[in-house]
Formats: structure tokens, sequence, C-alpha cells
């Protein structure tokens, strides 16, 4: 049993509003843990936005979260060779917009009673009698700091996450690529073998990158083609328009364009 501590402002400050921090924010406050869920505005994560049906089950993700329902993907290997592997009756993956489904995450986490602050993290320091004390950067840049203190901190930041930074230092870097990705009006009537709607691309090839891979995922009336990379110099830009080109996507439409570690 988790018990409230009265000296702390919450039980627990989660950095990060993305579905990892969200998420967490909803169970701790569905449990009655006082919860605080602190996140930058405006922020969207270049991301294939897929999501197998066992976890649109597992943390109860309505259907109206899902774009596109995708039974199928294509994988090309570094020699060109292509396989296709069917999902069968045992589920589907469910396409969601990031851009759509982070803020309905925080606000599901609002919902069940966690505390909402647009702010940006800025320090943490332990205090004597082992709670925490959180700074924070309010969007607002002429206002003053902000200070929490709570039993614990969650730091879901992402890979390149500023909580980590200050408990281990900079030098406890765990490996990340840098992704990039382009959102583009979906082709009607296309070449099937160039684009499905249906399918999602996963393309192993040093061209599109490197070390890592480069994909296609459709998501109803629009498409995420990115590609990430470990590597610092490689130009995400131009592998992601070698693959619009490749599947029949270079004449779409863009919509935004979004990159991160």
């Amino acid at each position: 049993m988790f018990h409230s501590q009265a000296n702390c402002d919450h039980d627990v400050i989660v950095i990060g509003g993305g579905p990892c921090g969200a998420i967490a924010a909803r169970k701790l406050a569905e449990a009655g843990i006082s919860t605080l869920l602190v996140d930058r505005d405006g922020r969207i994560k270049p991301c294939g936005g897929a999501v197998p049906s066992i976890a649109m089950a597992e943390f109860a993700l309505p259907a109206a979260q899902i774009k596109a329902r995708v039974k199928g993907a294509r994988m090309t290997a570094p020699s060109g060779n292509q396989v296709s592997m069917e999902i069968g009756d045992i589920g589907y993956v469910g396409m969601v917009d990031r851009d759509l489904f982070d803020p309905w995450l925080r606000d599901e986490a609002a919902a069940a009673g966690a505390a909402r602050i647009t702010a940006t993290f800025r320090d943490l320091a332990e205090n004597a009698d082992g709670t925490l004390t959180v700074t924070l950067d309010p969007k607002n840049k002429e206002d003053a700091p902000i200070t929490r203190t709570a039993r614990l901190v969650i730091g879901a930041d992402g890979a390149n996450s500023a909580v980590r930074r200050q408990v281990f230092g900079a030098s406890a870097r765990p490996p990340y690529v840098f992704a990039y990705h382009e959102i583009v009006r979906s082709p009607v009537g296309a070449d099937p073998d160039q684009f499905d709607p249906h399918r999602c691309e996963v393309i192993y090839d040093g061209e599109i990158s490197p070390d890592f891979y480069g994909w296609v995922f459709p998501h109803g009336e629009n498409t995420s083609v990115g590609v990430g990379s470990a590597n610092k110099g490689f130009d995400l830009k131009q592998a992601t328009r070698e693959l619009r080109r490749r599947f029949g996507l270079a004449d779409a439409e863009t919509v935004r364009e979004e990159g991160a570690p």
C-alpha cells in the first residue's frame, strides 16, 4: 500500500507526458495516488504510430483513437528481397496519430485525477527527509520557476531525458537513434505493389538507414514516412525523400515534418 505523505505537494511527479508518462500518471491517479503530470506544450514526436491490438485492450484505448487498422506488414531486406506477413485472425495493428493521441492520453490522466502543469523540467534535489524537490520552468518564460515536492519522481521525458542526466550524470547516456518523419496525404488508387493503405512497410536498407530502418505506416487519410539512425551525420531528410520515391509518395502533399531523438 502506498500511503500519501502529508509533507509533500504530491506523492509522485511524472516528468514527460508522452504515452509512457501519461499512462503512468493515469494509472497512479486511478489508484488514488496524488500525482502531478508535467509536460512541455506542443511537442509531437516522430513516430509510426503502430499500437498492437493487445496493447489497445490492455491500456483500454478506445477505437476512436485508431486512424487505420493494419492487417499485415512487408519487410524489405538489405538484399532487396521482400517478405509479406499477414496478422490473420489474431488481431490487428492500430495506427494512431501522435498529435492527437498524446493529448488525449494526458486528458485521460487529468480525468483520472492527476494534476497537470505545462512546463519544462529544470532541476531535481533530494531533501533531508528523503523527499524530492522538482524545479520547473513555466511555459511563460517571464514567470518565476515552479517548485513542487514529491516522494517519487518518474522520468518519462524521452531518450535524451533531462531527469536521467540529472540523476545519473551526462556520461550515463544509453544508445538511441535520431528519428525523422513526414506526414503525407495517403494516395487514392495507388499501385498496391508500391502503397497499400492496409499494410505497413519496414525497410532495412543501408541507403535508407545504415543502422536502423525506415518505415511507411498508413494512418487512413495520412501516412507516416520516416527513418531513424544513430549516425548523426546521416541525412535523414534525404533518406525520407528516397522512401517517398520508392513507395509512390514523392508527389503526395506533405502535412507536417517532425524530428527528435
